[in-house]
């Protein structure tokens, strides 16, 4: 969600800029390390669909969220992993620019704004409300077979989960993985790991370090 760079100063910049993406408010659509292509608006118009890099007042990093409506009270944003819309309103002053790329693993991935980027976050959100539905009908099944602890024995020695640690600008992020994949995460600030299913399955929490 927030990226480590100096504020304000790069809103006037004319040229195209890149930067690296963390945060989890914007997945799946961006994820933590993508390298991000964006260009500034200049007389072009700011479009609701539009994911845009952003100065939110009393804020000192930069913020990339997804453009939720514009009118004659401001510019409001919300995150495509997040249910509820940003507390602050913008400015035309505030967006730096709008994210046209992503580079991850070597590859190029375009970001739709204006009315494809508006049909895709209504996609999303409908795909995440039927996941929050089936996950309630099975989430007593699913947190039984984790708490015991069964699908840990059946791991092969290669995919045993172990932690990096990473430096952020406002403390320590610790990743989960089991082989090779991110299966989790402790982001900054956070208390509790987040754990992507069904990997909950092989892995016991409550030896995770806090």
């Amino acid at each position: 969600m927030e990226i480590a760079r100096n504020p304000k100063p790069a809103t006037r910049n004319p040229q195209p800029v890149t930067l690296n993406f963390t945060g989890s408010s914007m997945k799946p659509s961006l994820k933590p390390g993508d390298g991000l292509r964006v260009h500034p608006y200049g007389d072009r118009k700011i479009r609701i669909g539009d994911v845009v890099v952003v100065c939110p007042p009393e804020r000192e990093q930069h913020v990339v969220h997804r453009v939720v409506s514009v009118d004659s009270h401001g510019i409001r944003t919300r995150g495509d992993n997040n249910n509820n819309t940003d507390a602050w309103v913008l400015c035309a002053e505030d967006i730096i620019g709008r994210v046209v790329c992503v580079n991850r693993k070597n590859r190029s991935k375009t970001i739709y704004g204006g009315l494809l980027g508006r049909v895709y976050a209504s996609g999303l959100k409908a795909i995440k409300q039927i996941d929050l539905t089936v996950s309630r009908i099975l989430h007593p099944v699913y947190h039984r077979f984790a708490s015991s602890g069964i699908f840990r024995n059946l791991l092969p020695q290669q995919l045993k989960t172990h932690i990096l640690c990473f430096k952020r600008a406002n403390g320590i992020e610790m990743q989960l993985l089991m082989g090779r994949w991110v299966i989790g995460r402790q982001l900054t600030g956070r208390d509790r790991w987040h754990i992507q299913r069904p990997f909950r399955l092989f892995v016991d929490e409550a030896s995770l370090p806090k």
